[in-house]
């Protein structure tokens, strides 16, 4: 099982700070591909890592899609 981790950072002149939860929904290598995003206690919606380039399913994520990726994949590094 995985575990949620926090995650900070500005974008945009705008603070975020909330929880990235790991989903057992596509893993590689033993490490999770699909993730549910909470920032500022709003869900933002899913991230997928699709080989080297992350993408998502909301709006919201849209624009900030790869800040999140990389605060990700930081994680598992």
């Amino acid at each position: 099982m995985f575990n949620k981790f926090p995650i900070q950072f500005n974008y945009d002149g705008k603070h975020y700070s909330g929880n990235i939860q790991p989903l057992h929904a596509g893993i590689q290598h033993r490490i999770p591909t699909t993730f549910q995003v909470f920032l500022n206690n709003v869900y933002y919606g899913l991230v997928k890592r699709r080989g080297t380039d992350w993408e998502t399913d909301s709006p919201k994520c849209a624009i900030m899609v790869e800040v999140i990726g990389n605060h990700i994949y930081d994680r598992y590094e």
